[in-house]
């Protein structure tokens, strides 16, 4: 059987860069089938209405107006997003703390294709715990003191609280996530990804497999090489050359509770 193709729209203000990643579709991205293109706020938001896409490649600087503009006047967001757009660090870090996808511009082949095959993997989810309508407000709302994360599991995306986190442990490709109260979400992003993110928020790389939470180590056992006891009484490892480190941390964190 034929396998349909995700109904899509590029807008973008620029003619280049809309002629650019029309090649880049036609050619590495069989699965999209582009219904139309529109270069403003106004023809976007009235191609939506035509067309009603299931994905939408969307620049964010819309001449004097924002991709935010466009989608606060649409009365529902039905679509997958990947949105376009040149160097900004401020709204690449809200977009990989909402998990929402994104492209920078020039567009590099390989990351078009990764975010088309995710878009093509979530069209279709109706289990999403966090609406793409609520997703995007976090991200228009983000700040460097925002407490809570996207995390994309196989169900869809779960907003969960930072400060609820106690660890995560590297699982091949993958991360699982450990909370507060026990419970547990694998997401399919490797531990350095959320090293970075989370660097801000008290985490420590203490191993290769183990990013932790600096406000549930129970004590560092000294013995057999060292490893950190948590709260939850697991015990992970933490290497040696980074054992000072972390404990210097702790230290200074409890000294200022």
């Amino acid at each position: 059987m034929r396998k349909e193709k995700l109904k899509s729209i590029v807008v973008d203000d620029e003619a280049s860069s809309r002629e650019n990643i029309l090649i880049l579709l036609e050619e590495f991205c069989p699965d999209v089938n582009v219904a139309g293109v529109a270069s403003s706020v106004k023809k976007a938001a009235e191609l939506i209405e035509d067309e009603n896409p299931q994905l939408v490649f969307l620049d964010i600087q819309l001449g004097t107006e924002t991709a935010f503009t466009l989608l606060e006047q649409l009365n529902e967001i039905s679509f997958e997003i990947i949105f376009v757009t040149a160097y900004d660090r401020f709204a690449i870090r809200a977009f990989e703390f909402m998990a929402i996808s994104y492209l920078l511009k020039p567009i590099d082949v390989d990351k078009l294709t990764q975010a088309v095959d995710s878009a093509v993997k979530r069209v279709g989810v109706k289990s999403f715990h966090v609406s793409m309508e609520e997703m995007v407000q976090q991200v228009r709302n983000f700040n460097r003191k925002q407490h809570k994360i996207a995390l994309s599991t196989e169900k869809g995306y779960e907003m969960v609280h930072i400060n609820e986190i106690t660890y995560c442990v590297a699982n091949g490709s993958y991360t699982n996530f450990h909370f507060k109260s026990g419970s547990t979400i694998t997401v399919s992003k490797n531990l350095k990804y959320y090293e970075r993110l989370l660097e801000d928020y008290d985490f420590f790389r203490s191993h290769t497999t183990a990013l932790i939470n600096l406000l549930y180590v129970k004590r560092i056992d000294r013995s057999d090489g060292g490893s950190l006891v948590m709260e939850d009484d697991c015990m992970l490892p933490v290497s040696k050359a980074r054992r000072k480190e972390l404990e210097a941390l702790i230290k200074e964190k409890r000294r200022l509770i």
